[in-house]
């Protein structure tokens, strides 16, 4: 099969793989769609050391099962991208996404981005979406699983550092559950001109700051939702937040975020991290999806052949997202 294979930073190459076999209990699933999303990039740019080498990436990725229980071949489906072993302690808490004993498709695990990829039956999600929509199902659960950890509260102000993929899906579940987030993006950015098309309230940090100041508090955002994908993001998120407001960290560059300690801890900062949606996020995801109340904006459709290609466009910083299709 094809695969697009990783060996270090912007050393992506188009080799001729063996199909993966699938392990009692997992399945073969057809890739149809892969997201490039910021990990794949923050492996690209080599900020992000590869856990091995060489990688097959992706990890945002929708296909068809070709091999598996009877009633799932032919069916459409999304992967969950923790294979966690369900067996040991922290299974059994109910953190089987933080299984010590865990693969990572697409991180330490081969990912989507091939003809083929496996992944455990259990963590296969069915659904009846275009592949080209539901690739985005693992991102958005990423997005549910922070709210769902720490929801803001009715009435709360809400900014959004960033003004990428994640921003944008963050932006639109917040705006689905009543909240009006101002998105914070850098001067001069083309997504932050075509997030205000889509009729979200966008400013550069220095109005975010005042914009904030003129809140009940006039300390801040009550809640700030850092997606920039840099190190540098988490050091504007701190200085937006109101005293014992809640951060939430999405970004994942790799590398050591910047930021004024300090200043988090005089505001009694709430800093919650959080990596990956669960079986009940996906669930949510899908739904969403299928009833419009996220649209996912797809900049470019990049066959797999052309995967090198594909990575360079994805770090256009006009792109919000790029899919490979195998």
């Amino acid at each position: 099969m094809l695969a697009a294979v990783m060996y270090g930073p912007r050393d992506v190459r188009v080799e001729d793989v063996p199909v993966p076999a699938a392990p009692e209990g997992w399945a073969l699933v057809r890739s149809r769609a892969v997201g490039v999303c910021g990990t794949d990039k923050a492996f690209y740019r080599g900020t992000y050391p590869l856990f091995r080498k060489p990688l097959i990436p992706g990890h945002e990725v929708s296909g068809e099962v070709v091999d598996g229980p009877e009633g799932l071949v032919g069916r459409r489906v999304v992967s969950e991208i923790n294979f966690a072993c369900l067996r040991c302690e922290v299974c059994r808490a109910g953190l089987y996404t933080h299984c010590p004993y865990k693969r990572t498709l697409g991180i330490d695990s081969d990912g989507g981005m091939a003809e083929y990829f496996v992944a455990p039956v259990w963590a296969l999600h069915v659904h009846d979406l275009p592949h080209e929509r539901a690739f985005a199902a693992e991102p958005l659960a990423a997005v549910l699983n922070a709210l769902a950890q720490y929801p803001p509260k009715p009435g709360w102000r809400v900014a959004i550092v960033g003004t990428g993929f994640m921003a944008l899906l963050a932006a639109q579940v917040l705006a689905a559950e009543g909240y009006e987030p101002v998105i914070v993006g850098r001067e001069g950015s083309v997504k932050a001109k075509r997030l205000e098309s889509m009729g979200f309230t966008v400013l550069g940090f220095q109005d975010a700051l005042e914009e904030g100041r003129r809140s009940w508090s006039r300390l801040g955002y009550d809640m700030v939702v850092e997606a920039t994908g840099t190190n540098e993001g988490l050091k504007a998120a701190v200085a937006l937040a109101r005293p014992r407001g809640v951060v939430h960290l999405k970004s994942t560059p790799g590398g050591d975020a910047c930021f004024n300690q300090t200043l988090a801890v005089v505001k009694e900062l709430r800093l919650i991290g959080t990596r990956c949606g669960s079986h009940v996020e996906f669930r949510k995801a899908l739904d969403l999806l299928a009833r419009g109340g996220v649209e996912p904006v797809v900049d470019a459709r990049m066959p797999l052949r052309e995967a090198p290609a594909a990575f360079e466009k994805a770090m256009d910083r006009s792109v919000f997202r790029v899919v490979v299709e195998p």
